[in-house]
């Protein structure tokens, strides 16, 4: 990413830097709405200076430069399904739904059709953000949880995406199908949870039947596919009517009725404005999500920057111990600007560890807290553009709130600090926080309007960043 740059123009002072794009007026500093107010009038004043000048043009649209996306997932095989939807003009809910179908192959431990998750979603034409609530809720015996996945996700794509449901399907059920050979963050799963398997389910027999696995290991799963491919071919609705709703429904043990009438939430967001950029969170009603991130974030932005995400881990209760339901997150920002940022789960690792027969699913158990995970954005509401796109999430035996407490960790810094880069704040997310973050961070530059975007992985998981530069839409 380029250096901090600082410029005086009709007294407007615009510092980009950490990712992300932040003008305050030279002179004061005031709430972060009348700054909002009184930049946004100024300008309209530097636009119709610099339509004055001869060779001043806002280069972002007339540079033969192509766009760049950004693409993030908690396991590599998804995020290279992410980067081909990107490539074959999909747009950022087409990708996030693609790469959650995928993990249901490559990353059964977190991410299953029986399990569910949230997104946050921001379009950078309307300059709207979204709730898309799919948790995945006990509703069966045991708490086992209200599959929610399938819908949640045509939900999903349905509103930030372009491409037919098929396409989105396809890549998770060639993986299923032909496997490409296990990834390191499939395996650790295997090593450190595989336990919890039960000793007649599908997944225990294809994935443990020798042993634990080696990275690379070749493991088909045909029942997986066979379910992907009727969700493919019939759509989502066959998950929660019909032949194969029966099947979930013996299977996890609900009413089929109940299953049937299952429908995602979808809402507004809950938003800390700053400057002329927002922080967007989903609006969770559960503890450790939410009003708590918000929360949080308001107590610790006045406290110096070194003490910032310590503290907001401690009033998270992000204490570092004990089991806890494990996430998987991605996250994408689409040549259009468009963000999307998603945790998924299955509950505990690998669920209940119970599988349904001839499905190659397993059974997940239901989530009442946000410890999981926790998807941000961060927005440019005023010209629609999204800066931030983060994810944290629990591994599964680090404690209650880990994934909101690793996602402030690198949330703060990059919406509040003025210097750091994506990489340097990761390397500098302190180590007592527990749970795994991943993030793309952008800024502008005030020299070419171009925005600059740097990708960080959280080196204690198996995620991949992959950026897909496409040319330039032209009028």
């Amino acid at each position: 990413m380029m250096a901090t740059t600082e410029t005086s123009l009709l007294g407007l002072r615009t510092v980009t830097t950490s990712g992300l794009e932040q003008r305050t007026p030279a002179h004061d500093r005031r709430s972060p709405r009348h700054t909002r107010l009184q930049i946004w009038q100024r300008l309209g004043a530097v636009a119709i200076a610099a339509s004055l000048l001869s060779g001043c043009v806002n280069t972002k649209f007339k540079t033969d430069a192509t766009v760049q996306s950004f693409v993030v997932a908690d396991e590599p095989y998804a995020a290279g399904v992410g980067r081909d939807v990107i490539a074959q003009g999909g747009k950022a809910g087409d990708a996030v739904a693609a790469m959650a179908l995928a993990m249901t192959a490559s990353l059964p431990s977190r991410v299953g059709l029986t399990g569910g998750g949230v997104c946050v979603l921001f379009d950078a034409a309307s300059k709207k953000a979204r709730t898309i609530d799919f948790l995945p809720r006990p509703a069966g015996a045991g708490g086992v949880a209200m599959p929610a996945m399938a819908r949640g996700l045509f939900a999903v794509q349905a509103a930030a995406g372009v491409m037919r449901w098929e396409q989105v399907v396809s890549p998770a059920e060639q993986l299923a199908q032909f496997s490409p050979g296990l990834s390191r963050a499939l395996v650790q799963d295997l090593g450190t949870f595989g336990g919890r398997l039960g000793p007649d389910s599908e997944t225990r027999r294809r994935f443990l039947g020798g042993g634990t696995p080696a990275v690379g290991a070749v493991v088909g799963q045909p029942e997986l596919a066979a379910t992907l491919s009727v969700l493919r071919r019939q759509g989502v609705g066959a998950f929660y009517n019909g032949p194969l709703a029966a099947t979930v429904a013996q299977g996890t043990g609900i009413d089929p009725a109940q299953l049937r009438a299952y429908q995602p939430r979808v809402g507004g967001t809950l938003t800390v404005p700053f400057d002329i950029s927002d922080l967007h969170v989903p609006d969770l009603s559960e503890p450790e999500a939410g009003a708590a991130l918000v929360q949080a974030w308001k107590s610790v932005a006045a406290l110096p920057p070194a003490e910032r995400a310590t503290r907001a881990a401690q009033l998270l209760g992000a204490t570092g111990k004990g089991a806890t339901a494990a996430g998987a997150g991605v996250m994408v920002i689409d040549p259009d600007e468009n963000g999307a940022a998603c945790a998924f789960t299955q509950g505990a690792p690998f669920g209940t560890g119970r599988g349904i027969p001839g499905t190659g699913m397993l059974v997940a158990q239901g989530v009442d807290r946000g410890g999981f995970g926790a998807p941000a954005l961060i927005a440019n509401s005023i010209i629609g553009r999204t800066l931030f796109a983060g994810v944290g999430t629990a591994n599964g035996d680090d404690g209650p709130a880990a994934g909101p407490a690793a996602l402030l960790s690198v949330a703060l810094p990059a919406g509040l600090e003025d210097k750091s880069t994506a990489s340097q704040i990761q390397a500098a997310r302190p180590q007592s926080i527990p749970g795994r973050v991943s993030f793309v961070g952008c800024r502008v530059s005030v020299e070419d309007g171009v925005r600059y975007c740097q990708t960080a992985n959280d080196p204690r998981a198996g995620s991949l960043a992959l950026t897909v530069e496409s040319e330039r839409k032209r009028d």
